[in-house]
């Protein structure tokens, strides 16, 4: 009968040590918020952030009145056709 096989133990003098990592991590640089380049860049997502809503409404109920058919939804009530007959 064949002996049992051992679990390999590692070699501890063969063993790589774990790296050290930094107590903190670096922190990231400052961004110097009165540029120009960061007021332009900043003025240009305030503007995407507040049009694209917008957009995407209004092209869905474009959408959904030239190429679905619908009626466009208007604030007055039109007349019955029996309320028009009466006068």
């Amino acid at each position: 009968m064949a002996e049992p096989t051992r679990a390999r133990v590692p070699n501890k003098i063969n063993a790589t040590a774990p790296r050290k990592l930094p107590l903190r991590t670096p922190t990231p640089p400052r961004v110097d918020t009165s540029s120009k380049a960061y007021k332009t860049a900043a003025s240009k997502y305030t503007r995407f952030m507040i049009a694209m809503p917008i957009l995407l409404v209004t092209s869905y109920y474009l959408f959904d009145r030239l190429a679905l058919g619908h009626e466009a939804k208007s604030f007055r009530s039109t007349p019955s056709t029996d309320e028009v007959n009466k006068v």
